[in-house]
């Protein structure tokens, strides 16, 4: 059982992520109305691109956010760091919610969207990082659990982005949400965010803290890129592998529905809102189960049956809609397989005094590349190769780079543990 003060911890650390990745995802959800808004071009998917552009650019800015972030954290610690990234990301999502569009200051609209973009993605950069770290080194017999309650509630923060997003469209009419109606949950996004701020104040620093020490490294990331390269290496890549499954199998789901099929299914939305939930409940039973078996083994099993079931889940989308539920549960088992393991693996490959630097990097490292470009990486390759399957081959190759990054892992620790 954790004790209460743990239990505190836990919860000011998952709520406070929970409406920041709401924030930031809350976007992606609405690409197709920003297109339109901010920036308006004759061709619908040209335009869905551009969008994703700038849906990419706070992906971009993310490892910045996690250098930043994961400097001051493992210098001063880790409370205050990761407290101050979820005002920066409730300010910058309230802007969004009020932001002229380009009918009204024309170039300036854009500009300004991608500005909003750079500071949320900074913002979340250090957030993410900062509560893996905290809560993992809170309680570090539980880590797995830990960390696994982490991103149940995050990814709880897209299902909240889901249900926004169908009682939006349960209510408004096309031409309201493009009116206002787009508005709504950015501003509701960054009102909670404020009160998330207000809660993460209460938190207290870990008392086990050992703060990087100004010796032979000037910077916890000097010391990290070069102690650590391999450890650096291999996490972006399972970071990147986790970050590939989570954005292809839901969060490109509405854009890849709506503008690729062309298909507008009944009640879709609310179903993959449950989706998204099935992989909050799911994360906690593998970071629990992670606590009692090998990391590495739970990895394995997600690489094969993301391979197994990638093209069953989009032959599923793109012939079989009638069964689509059952695509959706088996991509949230596929995501929670990657979501309820990898954080504590991050913890596990990084020392105390450099993990917020190392994990800040390598996180947002793998979710810029591959949480960031995936939706153009995809949407341009069915739009060149006119194969709506094209999700399912990026899936498996991501998979298969995964197995090899394995495998080599594998083969230097024990090259590691021999030499000992």
């Amino acid at each position: 059982m954790l004790q209460k003060n743990q239990r505190k911890a836990l919860l000011l650390s998952s709520l406070g992520g929970m409406l920041e990745f709401y924030d930031f995802i809350i976007y992606a959800l609405l690409a197709s109305y920003i297109s339109k808004l901010f920036f308006p071009i004759q061709s619908a998917i040209t335009s869905l691109l551009i969008a994703f552009s700038a849906y990419a650019v706070g992906y971009l800015a993310r490892p910045f956010g996690g250098i930043i972030f994961g400097h001051f954290g493992d210098k001063y610690g880790r409370k205050k760091t990761f407290t101050i990234s979820i005002l920066i990301m409730a300010l910058s999502t309230f802007l969004i919610g009020i932001l002229p569009t380009y009918s009204s200051i024309g170039i300036m609209a854009p500009i300004l969207l991608v500005l909003c973009r750079i500071a949320q993605g900074i913002s979340v950069g250090g957030e993410i990082p900062g509560a893996i770290t905290y809560v993992g080194e809170a309680v570090p017999e539980k880590r797995g659990f830990m960390t696994a309650v982490i991103f149940g509630f995050l990814i709880l923060g897209v299902a909240i982005g889901f249900i926004v997003e169908s009682l939006l469209l349960e209510f408004f009419t096309s031409q309201s949400m493009l009116a206002y109606g787009w508005r709504i949950p950015f501003i509701l996004g960054g009102l909670f965010g404020l009160v998330a701020y207000y809660l993460r104040r209460q938190l207290i620093d870990i008392k086990e803290f050992n703060p990087f020490v100004n010796e032979e490294f000037s910077l916890p990331i000097t010391k990290m890129l070069l102690t650590h390269r391999w450890n650096l290496i291999y996490s972006t890549i399972i970071v990147s592998f986790g970050a590939l499954c989570f954005v292809t199998l839901f969060l490109l789901l509405p854009a890849y529905f709506s503008t690729i099929l062309n298909l507008h299914l009944d009640n879709f939305t609310w179903i993959n809102s449950l989706g998204v939930i099935i992989i909050s409940i799911l994360c906690v039973a593998v970071g629990l189960f992670a606590d009692k078996v090998s990391r590495n083994l739970i990895l394995l099993i997600s690489i094969v049956a993301t391979c197994a079931f990638s093209f069953v889940i989009y032959t599923t989308y793109t012939s079989h809609q009638n069964f689509y539920f059952i695509a959706i549960v088996l991509s949230a088992i596929l995501v929670a397989l990657c979501w309820g393991n990898i954080p504590a693996m991050l913890i596990d490959l990084f020392k105390q005094d450099v993990r917020y630097t190392g994990i800040g990097f390598a996180y947002n490292l793998g979710f810029a590349v591959f949480g960031g470009l995936t939706p153009m990486l995809v949407i341009s390759t069915i739009k060149f190769s006119n194969n709506n399957l094209a999700p399912a081959y990026i899936l498996t190759a991501g998979a298969i780079i995964t197995l090899i990054a394995m495998i080599i892992n594998s083969l230097i620790q024990r090259r590691a543990t021999e030499k000992v």
